[in-house]
């Protein structure tokens, strides 16, 4: 049986479609997934909500987009697919959540405050809507101007929001227990994936050098009570096959959340 907070990220079945991840998820008995926003709209939204909802399926992420922080002239688009993601996790359950933006030259602070005001409108809604949404630091400097998780925590701070908590950005960080648990409540959601130093992407858990058990066991003693979402992605994967490399994820994971979390 999989593990109550056990969830999988539809980012472990990428190229998939939603109707292809949703029948994997029934094979495996997922009660917990990682939804993609672009996914579901292309299945069609409502259809997709019903599915999930039929299974008992419910949401912990929405992947949404994130904002262009050098075109304020976008970020109203931008907005209004944020708050379509927010609207999915009123429904379905989860965090909307995106990467904080490409920098631009600007120090990090500016960043930042750009990026708070950016997201503002999307904060106030998500609230009304009784939603938390998050950022999620990430190696990719094509995706985010802060690339650490104590960085992270400090932005979605100045925002008002949460951060993503995701082993698999993480792992090399120095300190990286005493940043989680600095992060207390602000974590909005963990995400776990193992890696092997010097190679890159990331590695089903297990295959890797990277003591999953721990960085979950540090995580709940800052309080936190929700799910524990796998996200494993990159060339390993793609090499592997999806199917075969979440179906091992599933596996692996649950013996670990088996232990942490009896």
């Amino acid at each position: 049986m999989t593990h109550a907070r056990l969830s999988v990220s539809a980012m472990c079945t990428h190229p998939w479609t939603f109707a292809e991840d949703l029948a994997l998820w029934d094979e495996l008995g997922i009660s917990q997934a990682g939804l993609i926003l672009a996914k579901l709209e292309a299945h069609g939204l409502a259809d997709a909500l019903a599915a999930l909802k039929k299974r008992g399926i419910s949401g912990t992420t929405v992947i949404t987009g994130n904002f262009d922080l050098a075109a304020p002239e976008t970020w109203d688009s931008t907005r209004v697919f944020v708050k379509r993601a927010i609207d999915v996790a009123a429904d379905i359950g989860g965090t909307p959540y995106f990467t904080p933006g490409a920098g631009d030259g600007r120090s990090v602070d500016e960043l930042a405050a750009v990026l708070a005001r950016a997201v503002e409108p999307c904060v106030e809604y998500a609230e009304s809507r009784g939603v938390r949404i998050a950022i999620e630091p990430t190696l990719r400097a094509d995706r985010s101007f802060v690339n650490t998780l104590a960085g992270g925590i400090d932005v979605a701070r100045r925002a008002g929001i949460g951060v993503i908590t995701d082993l698999g950005n993480c792992w090399m960080e120095p300190g990286l227990h005493d940043v989680v648990r600095s992060a207390g409540p602000d974590i909005a959601v963990v995400q776990i994936a193992d890696a092997l130093p010097g190679t890159p992407g990331r590695a089903v858990p297990g295959d890797g050098g990277l003591d999953i058990a721990a960085f979950v066991t540090t995580a709940l003693e800052t309080g936190y009570t929700g799910a524990v979402e796998i996200e494993i992605v990159g060339p390993r994967i793609d090499a592997e096959g999806h199917d075969s490399a979440t179906r091992r994820s599933v596996e692996r994971a649950n013996a670990i959340l088996e232990r942490v979390l009896p």
